[in-house]
């Protein structure tokens, strides 16, 4: 395990940590196979576990994990560490000298645990992407993330809060990238065409200095028009819990928790939802018409099938306007 003793917890969590070890194990367990392992893959998970005293990117990519460990688990524990479980029932553990913490402290140590947790793992992925060559990178390169992030525009939480703001959720963005991957699949790659997305997807990679300038900007334009895009369907989504009866409406006025809060009016999420859509729309339509501009250039537009060539000006049936693509969003 990347934690083994509460010692190693204390190098991570900023309190008095004085709980038996082996009543956060089962969560530090959960922790490394539900996350580190999913995201990071097994292999990378295993070799940094092997190496008893890493250097370099090594030891740095485990002490991420391990501060992510830490926190997650810890948040994952929260839940059981005020209650005591016995043959007489479930009851809260107090004495003359403390007593159990406020709901709203829990809550916000909760927070907390949450933000440091996944803020390490971004970091992570974004050390991942910087690999330099070695076997840390080889294996990393195997790992299925590596391969779908490569697939991606916006593959990190930081990319993606270039263009639109997520209140800095890893969380969130999580939930979010199944409708990330529908926009990137059904509207961005065809309004380009394969061969010049693959082609932005790897900008950075390209030896002609003009085109990798032209690159860059079509990169950046098809990557806020995902943003917004996802934004713009994703919206409604996010104000919903679903159960077991159906979808639930987040509602705090009838709660007793202070962090619970009212979700907006329809017409106000509506309203925000189809700004973004609009957004999302004006940035598709300003690249393809870029693409288009500079086609001579980006010649792998003109496999697009909304190019259009110089022989078809005057003579050709007129496409459907840019902004019409993305209206399904």
């Amino acid at each position: 395990m990347l934690i083994n003793t509460t010692a190693d917890l204390k190098n991570y969590i900023p309190a008095s940590v004085t709980l038996n070890f082996q009543d956060i194990r089962p969560k530090l367990r959960l922790v490394e196979r539900e996350i580190i392992k999913r995201i990071f893959s097994k292999a990378i998970y295993l070799r940094l576990e092997a190496l008893g005293a890493p250097t370099g990117q090594d030891a740095e990519l485990k002490d991420l994990l391990s501060e992510a460990v830490a926190h997650l688990a810890l948040l994952e524990y929260l839940p059981f560490g005020q209650v005591q479980i016995d043959s007489a029932g479930v009851r809260i553990a107090t004495n003359e000298n403390m007593k159990t913490a406020f709901e709203w402290q829990i809550d916000n140590l909760k927070t907390e645990c949450s933000k440091q947790g996944w803020n390490a793992i971004e970091a992570a992925l974004e050390l991942c992407e910087s690999l330099e060559d070695g076997e840390l990178k080889t294996v990393w390169i195997a790992s299925i993330t590596y391969t779908t992030s490569k697939a991606q525009l916006l593959p990190t939480l930081r990319k993606f809060e270039h263009f639109a703001n997520l209140g800095h959720s890893r969380v969130l963005f999580t939930k979010l990238i199944p409708t990330l991957t529908d926009i990137q699949d059904e509207v961005i790659l065809p309004a380009i065409g394969q061969s010049l997305f693959d082609k932005i997807l790897s900008f950075d990679t390209e030896s002609d200095a003009p085109k990798k300038t032209l690159l860059k900007q079509a990169y950046k334009l098809a990557s806020k028009a995902l943003a917004f895009g996802t934004i713009g369907r994703a919206f409604l989504d996010t104000m919903l819990i679903l159960s077991d009866n159906g979808p639930l409406i987040i509602d705090g006025l009838q709660s007793r928790q202070p962090k619970s809060v009212k979700t907006a009016p329809t017409e106000l999420v509506l309203l925000i939802a189809q700004n973004a859509t609009n957004r999302a729309s004006g940035a598709l339509a300003e690249l393809v018409e870029y693409c288009q501009l500079h086609a001579d250039v980006l010649t792998e537009y003109k496999e697009s099938s909304n190019f259009i060539s110089e022989a078809d000006q005057t003579n050709h049936i007129p496409r459907n306007d840019p902004k019409w693509g993305i209206a399904f969003l």
